[in-house]
């Protein structure tokens, strides 16, 4: 169950919403099904027309707001002061995979997420008023207006984040729904509606992912800042250096050619928009690693490459403490992105290998991780691949053997970070080795020698070879989820 929060001004705008026929989503049947005072459907405003949206929302917005309204509180966000308003907006949805829950058991869950919360204490007549909307089969929406009522003061609810978490996966354990891992810092921002909305209209997709590709691709290359950002230029990008009174470089902002503000202003997103580890601070970090690297040398062969992967998965499988296993995580993302920049046309299937594996790279907190020798061969390759573009000699035989290493390497790094209770990174690296194999499988000559033999790598490697596990493919750990937003602030 993923839960969301929001804060706003208004619960008139915000019941108009739910309550209305959505806009990135039809909503279906809005209803009230859970309300402060135990009413419930009772609340459940009069239909004034012909349609399942045409309801009169004056009697429930003017009893929710009641206590905000005799407190004094503004209506709108103020300009001065503080944005964080006393309208309190939490969505909760399920998995796709679970099972359609009841209103009644929606309306369990409501009360509980409020109480676990500190919004709404059970037994507690003089708290907050709030109700529950549900438009959709697989989530509701919880408005409070975060005034007690006995007392008419404003109140905070504190630490209601890590709350609403811990509540939510006691509801999973409880009710059997599919487990979501902890929040890690690891995601990727993802793109606003905004941003969705503005490429679908210019027929091209979202800035943000793309920039996210092309960042981590110049860090790849890059030594240092001055290097990054003129790697960026050199891809066309827009991107420049913030610097510090010192001059010392603080942070960067890049930005896609042509993309505008209606007023023509140049749209920028800095680095920690785009990932945590694509922060100035974590570049830094990994290009101090990296000081003491030699430049590019000749273009090497696929069989060089399927050599170091199979000493990452070695590496990974019995962890050397001297090693760093974060590192080689870390690292095999920049291998999977320099062969993704050498997919011309995705053929090869290593642009959705690299896109899938992407959260799995990061440790915990988003912080770059220190990196040993296995760790700075991959980066290496990384940037050989980059600098020379594709490997020595067209060796079909060796591509697939290659891309089944990689595959069977994020196999064995999903199956280290489950060890570790790291569900969305196992889940993002079963998913990227699923996507190997299962395109390279199918390409593999029956003829082909032990290299071209998806088990060699890991034979060669002192794995004991078992019967069929050549061409078995791993599912993936969990099912894939995603956080949405689901409706606009209040």
């Amino acid at each position: 169950m993923i839960t969301k929060v929001v804060h706003g001004w208004r619960p008139a705008g915000l019941l108009a919403y739910l309550l209305g026929p959505g806009t990135s989503e039809v909503h279906r049947s809005p209803r009230v099904i859970a309300s402060w005072d135990g009413l419930d459907a009772g609340w459940q405003p009069e239909r004034t027309g012909p349609s399942e949206y045409d309801l009169q929302l004056g009697p429930l917005v003017d009893a929710l707001h009641a206590p905000a309204i005799a407190a004094g509180l503004p209506t709108r966000a103020p300009q001065n002061g503080s944005k964080r308003g006393y309208v309190w907006h939490c969505s909760a949805r399920l998995a796709a995979s679970d099972r359609t829950l009841d209103d009644g058991q929606w309306a369990d869950i409501a009360r509980e997420l409020l109480d676990g919360a500190g919004i709404a204490e059970r037994g507690d007549p003089g708290g907050p008023r709030w109700v529950t909307i549900r438009h959709a089969e697989d989530h509701i929406h919880i408005a409070a207006v975060l005034v007690r009522q006995d007392t008419g003061r404003r109140f905070w609810p504190h630490h209601d984040y890590p709350k609403l978490r811990a509540t939510a996966r006691a509801i999973e354990q409880r009710l059997g729904l599919t487990f979501t891992a902890v929040a890690d810092d690891t995601a990727a921002r993802r793109p606003g509606r905004g941003e969705l909305e503005k490429a679908a209209r210019q027929g091209r997709g979202p800035a943000r992912p793309e920039l996210r590709r092309a960042a981590h691709e110049a860090a790849i290359r890059a030594g240092g800042p001055e290097e990054f950002v003129e790697e960026l230029r050199a891809m066309g990008y827009r991107a420049e250096l913030r610097r510090g009174p010192s001059g010392d470089a603080l942070g960067y902002r890049i930005g896609r050619a042509g993309d505008v503000t209606a007023a023509g202003q140049q749209v920028f997103f800095s680095g920690s928009k785009l990932a945590p580890d694509l922060s100035l601070p974590q570049l830094c970090r990994r290009w101090a690693q990296n000081a003491d690297r030699p430049g590019p040398a000749e273009r090497p062969s696929s069989a060089e490459a399927e050599d170091v992967v199979v000493r990452a998965r070695v590496a990974v499988g019995a962890p050397d403490p001297r090693e760093g296993v974060d590192g080689i995580v870390h690292a095999t993302g920049d291998v999977l992105t320099a062969l993704a920049a050498n997919d011309r046309g995705h053929k090869q299937g290593w642009s959705d290998a690299a896109e899938r594996y992407e959260r799995a790279s990061r440790a915990p907190g988003g912080r770059v991780p220190d990196v040993g020798p296995v760790g700075t061969e991959l980066r290496m390759l990384a940037r050989r691949l980059l600098a020379v573009r594709g490997f020595r000699g067209k060796d079909a035989a060796g591509s697939v053997a290659l891309a089944i290493a990689v595959a069977g390497l994020l196999h064995e790094i999903a199956a280290w970070q489950r060890e570790r209770d790291r569900a969305h990174q196992a889940a993002a690296a079963d998913a990227a080795g699923a996507r190997l194999q299962a395109r390279h499988l199918a390409r593999r000559d029956p003829h082909l020698g032990s290299r071209g033999a998806p088990g060699s790598g890991r034979e060669r490697a002192g794995f004991p070879r078992e019967p069929g596990s050549a061409t078995q493919v791993v599912p993936e750990s969990e099912a894939r989820m995603t956080r949405r937003s689901t409706g606009p602030r209040p």
